[in-house]
C-alpha cells in the first residue's frame, strides 16, 4: 500500500512538472502563463516531497521531506492569488508582497528543530510522518487560506461581470481548484486517522487535467476583463466579443441572427474562430481596428465597425465588432439621393443634375467623341393650361417626360429645364443623328392624344439641336440649342432645326 502511494506521489509530481514546464512556455502569449506554472511547479514539490518522506529510512529525514513540503505549499497559494488577481483585470501583484510569507515560512521551518512553534512533536505514522501542528503552522494555514478566500472572491465578481464565453475559463479554473482545495481541508482539520496521508498533491492530478482540458477545448486562457457595459446585449446592433486570437467569447441575440444569415450552416459560434463562422469577404476587415460598409452575397448591406479592447498593461484584450444592417438605410439614402437630383412632377432629372452632368459630359468628350443635346418646348403650353386648366398642363407634362424617358438610350439623360421645356442629352450622337431622333420623339408626341374633360387633346412640341464638336463650354451648347429651338418656334412650331455652328470645349 504504502508504495502505492509513493508512486501516484512520484506519478503527481512528474505530471505537474510537465504541466508546469509547458505552461511557461507560453508565457509570451498571456500573463496568466506564468502564476499558472508556479502554482503546477508549487504541486509538483509538494507531490515529489511528499514521495520522498515515505521512503526516506529515518524518521529525521522524513521530517526533513515533510518540511520540503511547504515551500511548495507557498508557491501554490502564490501562484493562486496571482492568477486570480491577473485573471480578474487587476494588476499583478507585487512580488515582494508575494514573497513575504514563503520567507518567513522558510525561515521558521529551518529553525523549527530549536523551537518547536512550527511542529510541537512528531512521530512516524503509516504514511510518513505524524505531526502535532504549533502555532506557526496555523498561522501559515490561515495565511494561505485567507489569500486563496481573497483570490476566489477577486473571480467569482469577475466572473459575474464577464461576457459569456469569459465566465467558462473562470468557472472552469475554480473547478480544477475544488479537488486539491477539499483534500487538502479534510487533511489538515478532519481526524480521520490517514496516519500521515496528504490528499492534496493526489489531487493537484485533477487540477491538471481539468485545466489542461478547458485550455485544449476553446475556452481561453487569455485574460479579457470585458463587461456588459462594454457589451450590451439589448442592442439591436450585432455585438460580437473576440479574444485576441479571434474566437467567439460572447454574441449578442442580433449577432446570432446575422452569422446563421451569412451562414446557416454555423451552428453555435462560441469558441470557434471568425475565420470559421463569418461569411468569407466578412474576415479580413478584424485585422485592424477600422469602420467599414461591406455588402452581402445576397445584396444586404452591413456597417461594421472593430473595436479593440485594450488591457491595462496595454497589450489587446480582445476585439468588439458591431455589425449594423443598414440594408433599407442605405435603399432610403440612394431614394433621397436620387430624389434631390429629380423633378418633383415629372420624374426626370433636374436642372442642377443637368449642370453637373453636361460639364461631365463636356469634359468627357475631350477624346473627340461627340456631344448632342435637344431642347425641347412643348407648343402653345400656356394656351393649354388657360383652356384646359393646369392639372392638364401637368399631365401634358408627365406623359411627354414618360414618351422620352422610354425613347433614349441607357447613358443617355432626360432632364426638365424649366416650365415647359426639357433637354435630352446624347453622349456620342452627331447633331444630325440627334435631330432624327428628335423627330421621331415629335411624331411620336403628335400621334398621342390627351384626353380631356373638354375633349382629345393633341399635343406637339419644337426642339432646337446642338452638338459640342469645337471650342466651346456647357453654357454655349445651352445657348445654341435654344436659339435653334426658337428659330423653329418661329417657323411655325412643330418641328425640329439643328444648331447653325459647332462647339468644342475650352480647357
Amino acid at each position: 500500500m504504502r508504495m502505492a502511494i509513493v508512486a501516484l506521489y512520484a506519478g503527481a509530481g512528474l505530471i505537474a512538472v510537465v504541466y508546469a514546464a509547458l505552461t511557461y512556455r507560453r508565457r509570451s502569449e498571456t500573463p496568466l502563463a506564468v502564476p499558472l506554472s508556479l502554482v503546477m511547479a508549487g504541486a509538483a514539490e509538494w507531490s515529489l516531497a511528499s514521495a520522498c518522506s515515505l521512503v526516506a529510512p529515518t524518521l529525521g529525514l522524513a521530517l526533513g521531506f515533510n518540511y520540503a513540503i511547504f515551500p511548495g505549499v507557498a508557491m501554490v497559494v502564490a501562484g493562486f492569488f496571482w492568477h486570480t488577481t491577473v485573471s480578474s483585470g487587476h494588476r499583478p501583484p507585487r512580488p515582494a508582497l508575494i514573497l513575504i510569507e514563503p520567507l518567513l515560512l522558510v525561515a521558521v521551518i529551518a529553525t523549527d528543530p530549536w523551537h518547536h512553534t512550527f511542529y510541537r512533536q512528531l512521530e512516524a505514522g503509516t504514511f510518513g510522518v505524524i505531526v502535532q501542528p504549533g502555532p506557526a503552522y496555523w498561522v501559515h494555514v490561515l495565511y494561505g487560506y485567507v489569500l486563496m478566500a481573497v483570490g476566489t472572491v477577486l473571480v467569482i465578481r469577475a466572473m459575474r461581470r464577464a461576457v459569456r464565453g469569459q465566465r467558462r475559463m473562470y468557472r472552469w479554473f475554480l473547478v480544477g481548484a475544488i479537488a486539491p482545495t477539499v483534500g487538502n481541508l479534510v487533511t489538515v482539520f478532519i481526524d480521520v486517522d490517514m496516519q500521515g496521508l496528504d490528499l492534496t498533491p493526489l489531487l493537484f492530478l485533477v487540477s491538471g487535467v481539468v485545466w489542461w482540458w478547458s485550455d485544449r477545448s476553446g475556452v481561453t486562457s487569455e485574460r479579457v476583463p470585458v463587461t456588459y457595459a462594454q457589451v450590451i446585449s439589448a442592442l439591436s446592433d450585432a455585438v460580437m466579443v473576440l479574444d485576441p486570437h479571434g474566437r467567439f467569447l460572447d454574441v449578442n441575440p442580433a449577432a446570432t441572427k446575422l452569422l446563421a444569415a451569412v451562414n446557416p450552416a454555423g451552428g453555435a459560434v462560441i469558441g470557434k474562430r471568425w475565420q470559421e463562422v463569418a461569411d468569407p469577404h466578412f474576415t479580413a476587415m478584424i485585422a485592424g481596428t477600422s469602420q467599414t460598409t461591406i455588402s452581402g452575397a445576397s445584396g444586404e448591406v452591413y456597417d461594421f465597425r472593430v473595436v479593440k479592447i485594450e488591457a491595462a498593461d496595454g497589450s489587446c484584450a480582445c476585439t468588439v465588432v458591431v455589425a449594423r444592417d443598414i440594408t433599407e438605410l442605405e435603399r432610403l439614402r440612394a431614394e433621397l439621393t436620387e430624389q434631390a437630383v429629380r423633378d418633383g412632377l415629372t420624374g426626370v432629372y433636374n436642372r442642377r443634375q443637368l449642370d453637373a452632368v453636361l460639364k461631365a459630359q463636356a469634359h468627357a468628350a475631350a477624346d473627340g467623341h461627340p456631344l448632342s443635346i435637344v431642347m425641347i418646348d412643348v407648343d402653345c403650353f400656356k394656351a393649354v393650361n388657360d383652356r384646359y386648366g393646369h392639372a392638364v398642363g401637368d399631365q401634358v407634362l408627365v406623359d411627354l417626360a414618360r414618351q422620352l424617358t422610354g425613347s433614349v438610350r441607357e447613358g443617355d439623360m432626360v432632364a426638365r429645364y424649366g416650365g415647359e421645356e426639357f433637354v435630352v442629352v446624347l453622349p456620342g450622337v452627331d447633331a444630325q443623328t440627334a435631330a432624327e431622333r428628335a423627330d421621331s420623339w415629335r411624331r411620336q408626341c403628335a400621334a398621342t392624344p390627351v384626353d380631356t374633360p373638354l375633349g382629345t387633346l393633341n399635343v406637339t412640341f419644337s426642339a432646337g439641336v446642338a452638338q459640342l464638336a469645337a471650342t466651346g463650354s456647357p453654357d454655349d451648347l445651352l445657348r445654341l440649342a435654344d436659339e435653334a429651338l426658337y428659330r423653329a418656334k418661329r417657323a411655325g412650331r412643330n418641328q425640329i432645326l439643328v444648331a447653325e455652328s459647332t462647339l468644342s470645349i475650352t480647357g
